[in-house]
């Protein structure tokens, strides 16, 4: 692995210098796929996470990322619909006086966008905000949510987050959520959800439900937001898909993380139920995200990283700290052995894949 600098040091290196290291024929195979072919993240903070921000310096940084399509993720953790509504009509009034981007509801849109050379933003809310009123469902559908995460970390009227103390599983309001979920046509993340909560989703799902930002918890036992080979496995056998997130201090606990980390995961994932299941969704933001994490646990008491089995060890991950690294990704594939068709999937097709199957 590189070795740590600081953070302030490391922002100062030149985008070669934080790029993995290739032979120049790898090289410039990693840049062909990089842009010939569809790069979805399936789930994005453009506009930050806890605290909202777009200023023109993001505006470039997003369009430097690189992708095609970004599944925007609407952070709603007081699950107010309200607040909801209001989060949403800022995102995408933004992304209407944008040029470079276009707000897209169908893989039709996405690839119409690519061939317009703009990017298109999808939005997801996370978690669900409706309370007990699942005829929110059809509201948030309007607005243009096409997935929604079940669950956050705590115990909701759906059910049990991956840190409640019990592990309940979906309540029969989950499982009617489920049912209006998939009569909408409203992609389901269990990212945040419970371990049985998750299983209770798959199982009772008729359509393949999604980990768009997570990682294997047998590379990182402590952390409860990661997810065990059974649910890996349970979600791969119903069609679903596994996105694998760039959070420092989730997916290692070591003192030095790099995108090395990252692509463990992949690899984990990809071997224990094949590349055709695993996708990109890295979670991160344009910012310090550890010190975004160190306020949310400061506003939680101190609970919230108790809770979840993590420490702040490392202070980014090097090679993938900020989303407009994107393209190290598809080095580090070369690197790590993969065909061109297994990268395409990765980055893209497996995506797009069951966004068209579940969404349209």
């Amino acid at each position: 692995m590189t070795r740590m600098i600081p953070r302030n040091e490391y922002l100062k290196l030149s985008r070669e210098e934080r790029l993995i290291k290739l032979e120049s024929t790898e090289k410039e195979r990693a840049e062909k796929l990089f842009k010939e072919n569809l790069i979805v993240d399936m789930h994005t903070h453009f506009f930050g996470s806890i605290h909202f921000e777009w200023t023109p310096e993001i505006s470039r940084r997003v369009a430097q990322t690189g992708i095609d399509a970004g599944f925007e993720a609407v952070p709603c953790l007081a699950e107010d619909f309200a607040e909801t509504t209001a989060i949403i009509g800022t995102y995408r009034s933004i992304v209407e006086k944008e040029l470079g981007l276009v707000s897209a509801f169908t893989a039709d849109d996405i690839r119409q966008a690519k061939k317009e050379g703009k990017q298109a933003i999808l939005y997801q809310l996370e978690p669900w905000s409706g309370r007990r009123n699942l005829d929110l469902v059809d509201v948030a559908y309007g607005l243009g949510f096409r997935m929604i995460l079940l669950t956050f970390n705590t115990r909701t009227y759906i059910g049990d987050g991956c840190e409640e103390k019990t592990n309940a599983g979906l309540s029969y309001l989950g499982l009617e959520l489920v049912e209006r979920l998939n009569k909408a046509g409203i992609l389901i993340d269990l990212s945040h959800c419970g371990i049985q909560t998750s299983l209770d989703a798959i199982e009772y799902s008729k359509d393949p439900c999604v980990f768009n930002h997570t990682g294997a918890r047998a590379l990182n036992p402590p952390v409860g937001r990661l997810r065990k080979d059974e649910e890996l496995q349970a979600i791969a056998e119903k069609g679903g898909m596994i996105g694998i997130s760039a959070i420092p201090n989730q997916l290692s606990s070591e003192l030095e993380q790099s995108i090395e980390d990252h692509l463990n995961h992949i690899d984990h994932v990809a071997n224990l139920v094949g590349v055709n299941h695993v996708m990109i969704g890295l979670d991160n933001v344009f910012g310090d995200q550890v010190g975004h994490h160190r306020e949310m646990d400061k506003k939680s008491g101190g609970r919230n990283l108790k809770r979840a089995g993590r420490a702040l060890a490392a202070p980014y991950i090097f090679g993938l700290e900020a989303p407009d690294e994107w393209e190290n990704i598809v080095r580090g594939l070369v690197k790590h052995g993969y065909s061109d068709s297994e990268i395409q999937k990765i980055i893209g097709k497996n995506a797009l894949k069951i966004i068209e199957k579940v969404v349209g």
